[in-house]
């Protein structure tokens, strides 16, 4: 932190000469423009990220983290799940769907071999509102969606029956840490979008995600990169200056990096490849008229930021997209990784299980023991 405290001492001084330059004038000239700028300046949180854990791919207490995952159980925000108003609260995950859903049904149906009837058994972990769970059924996915809040489930089977999907889906109260609902090897694809980054213990979510998946079967998510990129787009911008989120939805700490989440899953028994992964970024469309009314009002609060749908890019610096596959139980390990992968890098460290399309093995570990693993793994792979 030292190192960002210093690269970003201009940009603090910056936000505090705005800070003073936005005062009002004498006799109120400037009044209104000033006091739009203060709103934005006033609201600026820390710029320099805290301390992240010592280990994100572990385990964390209960308590560890700011993250406010029982707001999915408020009534009053699940009924803005599906609003047409997408630039606040959990409407926000509509522009989402833009580029994770594309990305989703084009790796399932590429991995699995699926026709244009999208065949087979599929699951969607913390489905919340059923955004993304409604708009695979659409495609003509059969779909289930899982999650602990009853409020969000709410929505999203009334979300399905307007819709016309209902048929296609079915809702159950359940956790990423406990999917017992479901006997060993029910899915043929399964789907965590927006939740990785919300979970304090991860390994127990994969390894339940890898038991109820089919051999063969393909897993993907979305999620967002440990960043200061996304720190300031993620958590200073839409979580604590525009408000495009409820305070505490995130936790930066929380965030993952590709190459964690890549060793996890195969620390696991997953075969993956960062290389296959993508970002995805919102689209913008500045409207001064927009920021010319807020600014002739005097509000002190923001006019809603310009953020439309997000697509597909190749950087991974914020939010990002991913799959992995389980392999088939008659595979044999091998230690041979596509070149420049995380595979490869990840095969030079004891203990981790590799290999190309089809190959892999599950391998457990204690407590501890994942964290030290994956040490060994970032000095390997230079990371």
């Amino acid at each position: 932190c030292r190192n960002r405290t210093v690269e970003m001492a201009p940009l603090a001084g910056l936000i505090s000469l705005l800070r003073r330059a936005s005062a009002p004038a004498a006799g109120g000239v400037g009044v209104s423009a000033a006091s739009a700028l203060s709103a934005l300046t006033s609201r600026l949180p820390d710029l320099v990220p805290p301390p992240e854990f010592p280990s994100r791919i572990e385990p964390l207490p209960e308590g560890v983290s700011n993250i406010d995952n029982n707001m999915y159980a408020d009534p009053a925000l699940s009924s803005t799940w599906h609003q047409a108003d997408t630039s606040s609260d959990f409407a926000t995950l509509q522009l989402v769907n833009a580029a994770r859903i594309p990305y989703f049904d084009r790796v399932w149906r590429q991995q699995l071999g699926l026709s244009e009837k999208r065949e087979g058994s599929f699951l969607e972990v913390g489905c919340g509102g059923g955004v993304a769970t409604s708009a695979l059924a659409r495609l003509g996915y059969q779909m289930s969606g899982v999650d602990p809040a009853q409020p969000a489930l709410d929505a999203a089977r009334e979300h399905a029956r307007q819709l016309g999907v209902q048929d296609r889906i079915v809702f159950l109260r359940g956790s990423a840490y406990d999917l017992s609902a479901f006997a060993d090897a029910s899915f043929d694809g399964i789907l965590l979008a927006d939740v990785l980054e919300h979970l304090l213990d991860l390994p127990s979510a994969v390894r339940e995600v890898h038991r109820v998946l089919k051999p063969g079967g393909v897993f993907v998510f979305d999620t967002i990169n440990r960043t200061y990129h996304s720190y300031l787009t993620a958590i200073v911008l839409a979580q604590d200056v525009f408000g495009m989120l409820p305070p505490n939805t995130h936790d930066w700490r929380l965030f993952i990096k590709p190459h964690e989440l890549a060793f996890l899953l195969q620390a696991n028994g997953f075969l993956v490849d960062t290389a296959q992964f993508r970002g995805m970024v919102p689209s913008l469309w500045p409207d001064p008229a927009v920021l010319t009314r807020a600014l002739r009002r005097g509000s002190r609060s923001l006019p809603p930021p310009p953020v439309g749908d997000f697509f597909e890019v190749a950087s991974l610096e914020a939010n990002y997209l991913g799959w992995a596959q389980k392999p088939s139980p008659a595979a044999t390990i091998s230690r041979e990784g596509s070149a420049g992968s995380v595979a490869e890098a990840a095969a030079a460290a004891p203990g981790i299980a590799v290999g190309k399309k089809g190959t892999g093995q599950h391998v457990l570990f204690a407590d501890g023991e994942l964290a030290m693993q994956y040490r060994a793994f970032r000095q390997s792979a230079r990371l």
